[in-house]
């Protein structure tokens, strides 16, 4: 933008330099050209007095000498009875002419120009003064003059481009300062304000993104607290549930529910925990797919082979470390598989395989039941085509995104569904992190709906 400015600057005061250096110089010449020839009417003008009376050559000669421009050669006097007195330059044909017409007239020779004025005599006779003006005469100082318009108008140009670099810094230094604030609010650090500066509406700018940072503070806040006013509700039903779960007889279904309530009140807990937590302190957590993977194909696997259900599930390589807290990888990967559980009969096969490229890594989730009906309208938040919330495949969508990966629905070569989960990764120094609470996993039992 600072050059944008300048160059326009630079074009503007330009063309006005122009068209003020150029008139000028015009104007200076023609004003030279009429100074010399003032002078040489003068000097003309000078010896008319001494032509009407003199009857002598010699006088006239004297009178042309005594002069600066007879003792250049530049004075002559042609007298009717006296004939041509002084260095003539001028064709004889022009100054019969001029005498004929007894109008005064200046006539172009090679080096300059020649003044020629009529002189009325005694016994109606014409004598014809002849100046000559030198063509150096006619150009001096013109050059000077229009040296010093031009080094004036490149003086202005520089100038005017000076002044419009500082007032496009200016401008250019109040929007980084917007870029930067805009760029730390995107980036979550939800306090950044910029200090309005610059030219009004940019000031302006700079105001609204300030209001709309604060509204958006407010709205959050509001958000986070309904979000944990809603956790918290759920305390109530949630210690009925474990005590129930406390009266049933001892066993493996007891320890079993126990175990589901201690982690219903896990995340619960960690809901609450998460929204009390400004974004830019909450820790940016990496994973290793690879185990999250083998962890929930192996839950997963064990209710396939109660139910009967053709599974495969390959070796997921290793070493494929996610920016994604192990939590959130859980929780995407049961809303794939238990929605093929839970939308597909029990002899539909299902086919977990994971691969990897260059800065990525996707989970591939394959049945063989009907398939989506509609893939774009499943992958829309909130809109099911079946009794459930909507809410599933958006979970898995919105990792995919946070991660830089993507999240797509087709069909395989079964006639069913294929769901890809795509994660970008991250360098493999990265060290993982592991779930305090993957034991619990192991040996839970759910159910999800297919979004």
């Amino acid at each position: 933008m600072r050059r944008s400015y300048v160059l326009v600057a630079l074009a503007v005061t330009t063309l006005v330099a122009l068209a003020f250096v150029i008139p000028l110089a015009l104007l200076v010449h023609s004003a030279v050209q009429d100074r010399a020839m003032r002078e040489a009417e003068r000097q003309a003008l000078g010896l008319s007095a001494v032509v009407v009376v003199a009857d002598d050559r010699e006088l006239v000669l004297n009178s042309i000498m005594s002069t600066r421009a007879g003792q250049h050669g530049e004075l002559a006097a042609h007298l009717p009875a006296l004939g041509t007195v002084g260095v003539s330059r001028a064709p004889g044909d022009a100054v019969e002419r001029v005498r004929q017409r007894q109008t005064a007239g200046t006539i172009g020779i090679d080096g300059g120009r020649v003044y020629l004025r009529p002189v009325a005599l005694p016994q109606d006779l014409i004598a014809v003064i002849e100046v000559f003006v030198p063509a150096t005469s006619l150009t001096a100082g013109v050059g000077t003059a229009v040296l010093v318009l031009v080094a004036e108008a490149i003086v202005l140009v520089g100038l005017c481009m000076f002044l419009a670099d500082r007032l496009a810094a200016r401008i250019v230094r109040s929007i980084r300062d917007l870029a930067r604030t805009a760029t730390s609010l995107g980036g979550g650090q939800l306090h950044a304000r910029v200090r309005p500066s610059g030219p009004r509406e940019i000031e302006e700018v700079g105001t609204a993104l300030n209001l709309l940072a604060d509204r958006f503070l407010e709205l959050l806040a509001k958000e986070r607290a309904l979000a944990a006013n809603l956790s918290h509700r759920l305390r109530v039903p949630l210690t009925a549930l474990r005590l129930n779960t406390d009266a049933l007889p001892p066993g493996d279904d007891r320890d079993r529910q126990l175990r589901v309530v201690d982690r219903l009140e896990h995340e619960i807990s960690a809901v609450i925990s998460e929204a009390s937590r400004p974004l830019a302190a909450r820790p940016r957590l990496h994973c290793d797919l690879g185990a999250v993977v083998a962890d929930r194909t192996g839950f997963w696997g064990a209710l396939a082979e109660d139910q009967g259900r053709p599974w495969q599930a390959d070796p997921p390589p290793d070493g494929i470390i996610v920016p994604a807290a192990w939590s959130r990888v859980t929780e995407a990967l049961d809303v794939l598989l238990g929605n093929v559980f839970l939308h597909t009969g029990e002899d539909a096969a299902c086919r977990v395989t994971v691969t990897r490229d260059a800065g990525s890594a996707t989970v591939i989730v394959d049945d063989a039941g009907p398939g989506f009906a509609d893939p774009e309208a499943a992958l829309a938040r909130g809109v099911s085509n079946a009794d459930s919330t909507g809410l599933g495949l958006d979970i898995a969508q919105r990792l995919a995104a946070d991660t830089g990966g993507a999240f797509t629905v087709s069909r395989n070569e079964w006639g069913g569904a294929r769901v890809g989960l795509t994660l970008g990764v991250v360098s493999d120094d990265t060290p993982p992190m592991t779930s305090p609470g993957r034991r619990w996993w192991r040996r839970l039992g759910g159910s999800h709906a297919r979004s």
